[in-house]
């Protein structure tokens, strides 16, 4: 662990590598558009719709947060998903990666079992799935 992981207060962190994941995240949302082959699943309704991109952005932002941060709690919209994401899309989040913020002095002694994340990896499925 790097001394900045000592001293930069533990949201602060989440925050970095929460910032660095999600652009992963639009690369992969991004790739699976250009390939044409979006999965699309219905969740609860023909309007309620989960794509592939949904399910590789969430699994490659839930797996990459974890793997620094293991005692958060992550909630993801799509619930437990399956993907075909690569294992070389799992994104090694710098939680070290300066941020320009200033963490309120009352968020400054949190633990990871304190810190619950929740995750919407495509806001507007339904967009998305017309392109």
């Amino acid at each position: 662990m790097s001394l900045a992981t000592h001293t930069t207060p533990l949201i602060s962190r989440i925050i970095s590598s929460s910032v660095a994941v999600a652009n992963q995240a639009g690369i992969i949302i991004r790739d699976i558009m250009k390939k044409g082959e979006l999965g699309i699943v219905e969740k609860e309704s023909a309007k309620d719709l989960q794509t592939e991109a949904d399910r590789a952005a969430q699994q490659c932002i839930i797996t990459s947060l974890n793997k620094h941060f293991p005692n958060i709690t992550i909630i993801g919209e799509e619930g437990e998903v399956e993907s075909s994401l690569a294992s070389g899309q799992v994104f090694d989040t710098s939680p070290d990666t300066p941020v320009n913020i200033t963490c309120p002095s009352t968020l400054t002694s949190l633990s990871e079992e304190e810190v619950v994340v929740w995750v919407d990896p495509l806001d507007g499925t339904a967009e998305y799935t017309q392109g």
